[in-house]
This record gives C-alpha cells, sequence and structure tokens, in this order.
C-alpha cells in the first residue's frame, strides 16, 4: 500500500471507514495516493492528497474515493526568504486550526437543504502543530455556471446564514478574515506598494491599461476607512469567506445541491459578503469575463436577501447590494493587480496579465457608480 499522508496508519483509518460507511465488516485490500494537482496559494495548506481506498465486506467490493488536506502553521508554508521576524508576526495573524475546527462545529447540521459539506472521515492530530482531515472526494460537474446557479447558490448561502446566526464566534487575530485582510494584505502591503513610484515604474505597471489606474487605486485607498464603515449598514452573519463557484461541488448524482469547500476563512462577516466570491470568484480567477459580474451581483443579491426573509431576518436588498459593492471595493482593486510578480522575470506573460487584471480593476471600480437592479428577479 502507498504510504498515508500525515503519518495515518491504515489501523488508525480503517474504524473510521466503518462508521463512515456504515459497514461494520469492511476490510481494506489496497490503497492508493496521487497529489492533487492543484496550485496551493494558502501556507496552511501542507498538501492536498487524493486517495483511493480498495476495501470489502460481506456484501462485496467497494471502492471509497478520498482527499486528504494537511494543515499546518502558516510559518511551515512560507518562502523561506522572508526574513524570522516576518515570517512570525505572518504566522500570529493566520488562523491555522480553522476548517478543522468548524468541521468539529457541527456546522453540517445548521446547513440547509441543498448545502453540504463533504462528509468527514476522520481528523487527525500529527506531529507539531498540523491536522490532517480525511475528507469525501465529492464529484462535480463541469457544466458552465449559469446565473441560475448562481440563483440557487446565493439562495443557500443566505439561508444558511442565517441559520448560522446564533453559532459562537471563531476567534481569529483582527475578529474577522475581512478585518485581518484590510489590516494586513492592505495595510501593511498592498497600499504601500501602490503609493511608490517605484511600482509604478515597473514596466507591467506602465501599460496603458494599468497606468491609467494609478489616480482612481489612490483616491479609494483613501477611503478604506470609509468602505469599512459602510459595511456596517447591515448585521454581521457568519460566513464562509470564500464561496466561489471553485468551492461549490454540484454532485451530478445531487440535482440541486452544493458542496462547500475550504472553511478556513470562516469568520462572521457582513451580510451578504459570500455573494461576493460567489459572483466574483471566476473573472476575479480569470477563468470568466469580468463583464459577466454586475448583473449576476444583482442576481445573487435579490436570493440572498430573499432567504434571510425567509429566516426570519430582514435586511433590505439594496443595504446588501451597498454592503456587497464596498466589500468588493475592499477586496479586488488594491491587490489584483500582479504586485506580488514585480520581482519575476518582465515577458509578454507577466504583462498581459497585467492588462487582464487591469480590466477585471476597472470592472470593479465602476460598480460605485453603477445603479442596481434589485427588483423582478
Amino acid at each position: 500500500m502507498s504510504a498515508l499522508p500525515g503519518g495515518t496508519t491504515v489501523a488508525e483509518l480503517l474504524p473510521a471507514l466503518r462508521r463512515w460507511t456504515g459497514r461494520p465488516g469492511l476490510t481494506v485490500d489496497a490503497v492508493t495516493t496521487t497529489p492533487v494537482p492543484h496550485r496551493i496559494s494558502a501556507p496552511t495548506t501542507r498538501a492536498l492528497t487524493r486517495v483511493a481506498v480498495t476495501a470489502r465486506d460481506a456484501t462485496g467490493p467497494v471502492r471509497l474515493p478520498l482527499v486528504v488536506k494537511e494543515l499546518q502553521r502558516a510559518r511551515e508554508g512560507l518562502p523561506p526568504e522572508i526574513p524570522p521576524p516576518v515570517r512570525e508576526y505572518i504566522d500570529s495573524q493566520i488562523p491555522w486550526r480553522t476548517e478543522a475546527d468548524v468541521y468539529a462545529s457541527g456546522v453540517r447540521d445548521r446547513l440547509p437543504p441543498g448545502l453540504r459539506v463533504p462528509g468527514l472521515v476522520l481528523a487527525t492530530e500529527g506531529p507539531g502543530d498540523r491536522v490532517t482531515l480525511w475528507l469525501e472526494d465529492v464529484a462535480t460537474t463541469e457544466r458552465p455556471w449559469t446565473a441560475g446557479d448562481i440563483r440557487a447558490a446565493a439562495t443557500a448561502l443566505g439561508r444558511a446564514a442565517a441559520r448560522r446566526r446564533e453559532e459562537p464566534r471563531v476567534p481569529v487575530p483582527c475578529d474577522t478574515f475581512l478585518g485581518n485582510y484590510v489590516a494586513n494584505r492592505l495595510g501593511r502591503y498592498a497600499l504601500p506598494l501602490l503609493a511608490a513610484d517605484d511600482t509604478w515604474a515597473h514596466p507591467a505597471m506602465r501599460a496603458p491599461e494599468v497606468a491609467a489606474l494609478r489616480p482612481d487605486l489612490g483616491e479609494l485607498a483613501g477611503r478604506v476607512p470609509a468602505l469599512w464603515d459602510e459595511l456596517g449598514c447591515v448585521p454581521e452573519l457568519p460566513a464562509h469567506g470564500d464561496a466561489t463557484p471553485a468551492n461549490l461541488l454540484r454532485p451530478p448524482d445531487e440535482p440541486g445541491t452544493f458542496v462547500l469547500l475550504d472553511w478556513g476563512t470562516a469568520t462572521p462577516a457582513p451580510a451578504g459578503f459570500d455573494v461576493v466570491p460567489l459572483v466574483f470568484g471566476r473573472a476575479e480567477a480569470g477563468t470568466a469575463p469580468a463583464g459577466e459580474v454586475p448583473a449576476l451581483l444583482d442576481v445573487a443579491v435579490v436570493a440572498y436577501a430573499a432567504e434571510l426573509a425567509a429566516e426570519g431576518l430582514e435586511v433590505p436588498a439594496d443595504r446588501l447590494y451597498r454592503a456587497a459593492v464596498a466589500a468588493a471595493l475592499i477586496r479586488y482593486p488594491c491587490t489584483s493587480l500582479p504586485l506580488d510578480h514585480l520581482g519575476a522575470p518582465v515577458g509578454d506573460d507577466l504583462l498581459a496579465h497585467a492588462v487582464e487584471r487591469a480590466g477585471f480593476v476597472r470592472m470593479v471600480l465602476d460598480l460605485q457608480h453603477r445603479p442596481a437592479a434589485l427588483s423582478g428577479r
């Protein structure tokens, strides 16, 4: 058998498989492991591995597909060139156990029909500060997302936020994921870079489409505190924090159901925040045109507001829209240009990427001048 992730043994895994499948006589014949082809951007993710278990019981053979996610402290996943004091500060600001804590919290029991988490087979504590999560490997359709899918996902996310509103707060630095983002990703990193002349002297930043953004981004940087205050127009609710379409799997054998992955940013947020990654996520990733976002935002906000109301929480759709736009203005424009790549060799790919990112940033900036269409949907 292949060596198992996280140092887990078959003897440790077998009782969990029996509980998960409801097959007390299950035995394991073989286990094979394959690294998941995935760019790991979070330093708290040590590894992702796909595991295929071949087993049997009195009823015959059974194949159990699993995904194993290994979590670690952020300092273990940071590039070695980061100086020790900076490494320790970053480590102190990134809560690495959040996803494991969410699964242990029983969140699955509070989600509405049509939304679930992957089945958790086993969670093990490893040497040092590490946790290994053995999860159901959920099949998903590759069918392109439609406005109907966005509406259905926003419906599920809105009802989930309302149903989870009595949950205890998850303790994280800066109180919430978004607060951490403003204090660190913006305040300590992006805004100082965008204020520096050297940044805009880089060839990728001198492209006309990119350079034209400098005045607008400078003005936006000065409005971050006001945008943060704007988020107070809606109540705070539990959020997933990164509910992009990539994290919302659509199992072909469960029509109308979404399986929500990657709970590492699950902290309270302004009501409606989860529609932001849902609607902007594909354009942010460069897998869909930026022009699809404005109309989809209208669709998602209306659906989310309707589900809050159905759960007894009335928040006007126009307030949710204002908060979503404010959150998008905080979340995307100042960090979407290729600031992380300014030390890389300058080539056609980087220049093209910068121009593509500029189009996305321009779309987000223009939302603040666009009237919403929130009726008749």
